[in-house]
């Protein structure tokens, strides 16, 4: 007979659910966060995508499966870009259904990749997250489950993450970019503008020099570069 201690059965057991956000600069200037319009529960609110874990389920998968499912990203989407694990976020009242804990991932996109998944859905929706506040759509006031605090602390680690050095989530979607696009999507994640110069100093000496030039597009051709190997 198995002792209290590890008898499993005799104690509670939350349900345990993922949530994921998955961020992108807009090209607008600020960031994004993908929302799905929920049916059954809470039926016409944006949410989240999120899914409860299934018996044996490891969380990688429960994550494919709710970003397949829910808003219909191909698991190509997430080819070289990993979700990475947030927090678990174990407040016994957030969910109004019962005791959930939700382990919280965030994952990073390029615009064009992301809003071309997307583009042919009407329940799935990039909503702007402008000077740190998250523009709803239909007058919605937040998030069910408590998911506003998930989108908070997505943004804050996408900062921390864009203060330390070039695009280390991708978010430019090119291997070779040009100072000025650098510049851009780091304005965007960090909600504030970074002069040229500055940035120029800051980052340059993470980068290396392709070699090439911009060519075809308005303007002066302008240096390529490419984030350089990590020591």
């Amino acid at each position: 007979m198995a002792s209290a201690d590890t008898d499993l059965t005799s104690f509670p057991r939350p349900s345990v659910a993922v949530d994921v956000a998955v961020m992108t600069a807009r090209r607008e200037g600020t960031l994004g966060v993908l929302l799905h319009r929920r049916s059954g529960d809470k039926a016409g609110e944006w949410a989240l995508p999120g899914r409860f874990l299934r018996e044996r389920e490891r969380l990688s998968h429960a994550v494919a499966k709710t970003l397949s499912e829910k808003c219909g990203l191909p698991d190509r989407s997430l080819a070289g870009a990993g979700p990475r694990q947030l927090h678990v976020f174990d407040d016994p009242h957030r969910d109004d259904r019962g005791w959930v804990l939700s382990v919280a991932h965030m994952l990073a996109l390029p615009y064009a990749e992301l809003g071309q998944a997307v583009a042919s859905r009407t329940d799935v929706r990039i909503v702007p997250i402008d000077d740190g506040t998250l523009h709803l759509p239909d007058r919605q006031r937040r998030l069910p489950y408590g998911q506003d605090e998930i989108v908070q602390r997505a943004v804050e680690e996408l900062r921390w993450l864009y203060e330390q050095g070039p695009d280390p989530e991708g978010l430019l979607g090119s291997d070779a970019f040009t100072l000025s696009e650098l510049r851009d999507v780091h304005a965007a994640v960090l909600g504030e503008p970074w002069q040229i110069d500055t940035f120029r100093r800051r980052m340059q000496p993470l980068l290396l020099e392709t070699g090439e030039q911009t060519a075809g597009g308005p303007g002066r051709p302008a240096a390529l570069f490419r984030k350089a190997a990590p020591h």
